[in-house]
């Protein structure tokens, strides 16, 4: 697969690298993914920074550990190259000092290989219309499903949408009122909601309240 395998070529559909060492994880995704976007697959670095140049992705998504190179160095050469081209991580490693390496180098998400598969489709939703999931010194993944339930800081616009949730605003109105999709403003409420280890919106708006965010 180094040389890429595409699933079913869709030109007008947004452009996704995936670059995993598991075929068995780049098939599963592929297929997930064909229906919304345009997939190449490739399973090491070398193939990855050669795709980026001959595919031209809207986003990349890349594990950690990956054959011919560690993958944030993978990642910096890239972004080297193309510096506006969003990265995902997509990662067994769910330790806090992974994430902020991503956040650091500029990646925009980082996601566990535990995280369901709706909110890896979410994600790369959000950071195709321009979110950024993570934060430098962010210490818990936007979607790493570890359940822990800890309260780590709120990225900015996190912030915001926890405002207007608290508000009693749908995530119809919080799409229209930032100029985001509904399944972004979705994804944002399940990344809060896991993130502060709430489970209800009543929790959510007394939470703002608490920490005067609304």
């Amino acid at each position: 697969m180094s040389a890429g395998t595409a699933f079913i070529p869709q030109p007008t559909l947004p452009k996704v690298l995936l670059a995993d060492d598991h075929h068995l994880i780049l098939d599963a995704l592929g297929a997930m993914m064909k229906s919304e976007f345009n997939v190449l697959a490739v399973d090491n670095s070398q193939a990855f920074i050669e795709a980026v140049d001959s595919f031209k992705p809207d986003v990349a998504i890349l594990d950690v550990s990956m054959p011919g190179g560690d993958g944030f160095i993978t990642a910096r050469k890239v972004l080297e190259r193309s510096p506006t081209l969003p990265i995902v991580f997509l990662s067994m490693y769910a330790d806090s000092s992974y994430v902020d390496q991503a956040a650091q180098m500029g990646a925009k998400a980082y996601l566990s290989k535990r995280a369901p598969a709706q909110e890896l489709m979410s994600a790369i939703h959000a950071v195709l219309e321009g979110e950024t999931l993570l934060a430098p010194g962010a210490r818990d993944g936007v979607a790493s499903s570890q359940g822990t339930g800890a309260r780590s800081e709120l990225t900015a616009r996190q912030r915001e949408v926890l405002r207007l949730i608290a508000m009693g605003c749908s995530a119809k109105d919080i799409a229209n009122q930032l100029n985001i999709s509904v399944r972004t403003a979705e994804f944002h409420r399940a990344a809060i909601m896991q993130r502060l280890g709430l489970h209800s919106t009543a929790q959510m708006t007394r939470y703002a309240i608490a920490n005067e965010i609304a």
